[in-house]
């Protein structure tokens, strides 16, 4: 009998155990697992410290004036540019409307698409353009060079070849003649696959000038000029943008290059653009929009920063009862994105453009 009560308890046990044990099993799949998440890049990334931070300045030819330029505080100026074949009566004026002697550098602006996929097929104009380039440089006693050559074209190795070919020999011309030789390479070189061998262009240039700006493009849909974050939202960003190019080239031969300007879109009901966006510089921007008595003239006025883009945007209704949406660069952003590549070791920037702020 005692025997037969012992084996029940063992097995009641043995249930009981079970039951608990099943149970708590339960209970541990109901819990929200916890993982691990990486810090973002923003803080994650230790801040460079003792490293000075060089600022330049473009000066766009057709925005000089009789006036002087206020140089201070930038330690190069760019001149753009001249143009292959091109009069540079704007040079002049452009060497005369400097306040110190700060160190003037000139961009060989080839805009045309068109027309430079077929010049880079013709070795022997080339070499005019880049002998051009050099006597104007010396000429006008600038300490480099600044190639900005745009390029719309499916990245055949054809062309990729032809571009490296062309960089490799300025650099090597530049350099015999003691002058630096930068290279200006779209934001969005990698997110939109563009022509551009960046690796081997960095390997033949002192400098990569990479233009963090027109990611939403005037012809396109609204969009900030170039986001700081929020590749989700708006499909690239400069996080990632660092990241593509950090791992071709190194930190210390960047230059980021802020779009002082925005757009403005005229939308249909969902924000999609119905026309080509209005360029407008920052300082048009303020005095239309931002002055306390401008958005009196508009109705359905809203103005908000994106936390993800650190952008501005502006929504209003015209006089005409048309929508419109304005993203724009301005201080605080720039300021924003320069704290976050300074923390990626980067320390070199650049303004695009002189009066447009």
């Amino acid at each position: 009998m005692k025997r037969s009560l012992v084996l029940v308890g063992i097995v009641l046990l043995l249930i009981g155990g079970a039951i608990a044990f099943k149970n708590k099993v339960k209970k541990d799949f109901a819990q929200p697992v916890n993982i691990p998440t990486p810090l973002s890049s923003l803080t994650s990334s230790p801040v460079i410290t003792g490293t000075k931070t060089r600022l330049s300045l473009f000066v766009p030819y057709w925005t000089l004036t009789e006036g002087k330029i206020e140089t201070d505080g930038f330690d190069k100026i760019i001149y753009f540019g001249i143009k292959p074949d091109e009069q540079n009566e704007k040079l002049e004026k452009f060497n005369n409307s400097l306040t110190n002697d700060a160190k003037k550098l000139l961009a060989l602006r080839m805009t045309d698409s068109q027309e430079n996929a077929a010049i880079l097929g013709d070795t022997l104009k080339l070499g005019e353009i880049i002998d051009q380039t050099i006597q104007v440089a010396f000429k006008n006693e600038m300490i480099g060079i600044v190639l900005d050559l745009e390029l719309s074209a499916i990245p055949f190795d054809s062309t990729i070849k032809q571009i490296n070919k062309f960089s490799n020999t300025f650099y090597t011309a530049s350099k015999k003649n003691n002058l630096t030789f930068s290279i200006a390479l779209y934001g969005d070189s990698f997110y939109r696959v563009r022509p551009f061998d960046a690796k081997t262009l960095a390997q033949n240039a002192d400098e990569i000038m990479i233009m963090a700006y027109d990611l939403h493009k005037a012809k396109g849909n609204p969009g900030p000029n170039f986001p700081l974050r929020g590749r989700e939202k708006f499909g690239y960003d400069l996080t990632e943008m660092t990241d593509d190019f950090l791992q071709v080239m190194k930190a210390q031969k960047i230059t980021v290059i802020f779009g002082v300007y925005g757009y403005d879109w005229v939308v249909d009901k969902n924000g999609q653009a119905l026309q080509e966006a209005n360029a407008l510089t920052l300082s048009q921007i303020k005095q239309k929009f931002i002055d306390p008595s401008s958005p009196d003239e508009f109705t359905n006025y809203t103005i908000m920063r994106d936390k993800y883009a650190v952008e501005t945007q502006i929504r209003y209704t015209d006089k005409n009862n048309k929508d419109h949406v304005i993203w724009f660069e301005d201080m605080e952003s720039i300021k924003q994105k320069k704290e976050y590549l300074q923390q990626r070791g980067i320390n070199s920037f650049s303004y695009w453009a002189y009066s447009y702020f």
